[in-house]
């Protein structure tokens, strides 16, 4: 079982939202080092890497986090414009919002496609399988805590 605590799903949360938050920079900055801190202490908590494989994975986990947190901000961006139309939503704009959906979440999966292929190349495959199945728990936390508080259409 994964080693955390509800904050990392806060933390989630408000990276997730914060373009909805419309945060001064500062302030918006330093929520996303704090989740990105917590969610590395989760992964280092459930990898268990040697020093070489710590040494090769950490700079493609931060890179692959940039281009995540990019993904997240649409994702956030879309649910911002779900929110303001979902009591009077029309089949125009919920289609628009379906494809939308559907294509951040195939610019996730290409993301993470393409950093699982550059891990296996410094990783035993099953350590890397072992960090996509952390990646893939802490990405359902979130989406659960996120859903629980968008309404479906009227």
């Amino acid at each position: 079982m994964m080693k955390g605590n509800k904050i990392i799903v806060f933390l989630i949360c408000i990276s997730l939202s914060l373009p909805v938050l419309a945060v001064a920079d500062e302030v918006g900055e330093l929520k996303k080092k704090i989740m990105f801190d917590q969610k590395k202490l989760i992964v280092l908590q459930n990898m268990e890497f040697t020093a070489d494989e710590g040494k090769f994975f950490w700079p493609v986990y931060n890179e692959l986090q940039k281009e995540l947190f990019q993904v997240d901000q649409r994702a956030a961006k879309l649910i911002v414009a779900y929110a303001s139309v979902y009591q009077t939503l029309t089949d125009d704009q919920a289609a628009k919002i379906v494809a939308e959906y559907f294509d951040i979440q195939k610019s996730r999966i290409a993301i993470l496609d393409r950093f699982m292929k550059k891990l296996v190349k410094g990783l035993p495959a099953k350590k890397a399988f072992r960090y996509l199945q952390v990646e893939n728990k802490l990405e359902a936390i979130a989406r659960h805590e996120i859903a629980k508080q968008i309404p479906l259409a009227q």
